[in-house]
């Protein structure tokens, strides 16, 4: 399968992620999986519906190739990220696999 996900470049406060910090997710992300594609940059939208507040976000799109059985530790890395950049949610699309889904980020990280 593969997994591709959004890294937000600031935070939903405003404050920029530094260029250490993406290349330390990213770092994390292929010693994880044994690689990581940063496919382009990306603008989007989206509208918290519990807060009806209105995000605009740039972030780093990637990709990640590894096996199938591995979905759920691909769900919780990206919930990791989310929850080390302050993120309310995660976009996450599954190929190859499944679809496409929004991750919920917990105020912490849930054991496995």
């Amino acid at each position: 399968m593969k997994f591709i996900t959004l890294i937000p470049t600031c935070r939903n406060d405003g404050s920029p992620v530094s260029e250490a910090e993406q290349q330390a997710i990213l770092a994390d992300l292929w010693q994880q999986f044994g690689g990581v594609t940063v496919e382009s940059t990306a603008t989007g939208h989206w509208l918290d519906t519990e807060g009806g507040q209105h995000y605009q976000d740039q972030s780093l799109k990637v990709s990640v190739a590894c096996d199938s059985a591995r979905i759920a530790e691909a769900e919780q890395a990206v919930i990791a990220i989310g929850l080390r950049l302050g993120q309310k949610a995660m976009y996450f699309e599954v190929q190859y696999f499944d679809g496409v889904r929004i991750l919920k980020v917990p105020e912490t990280l849930i054991p496995e």
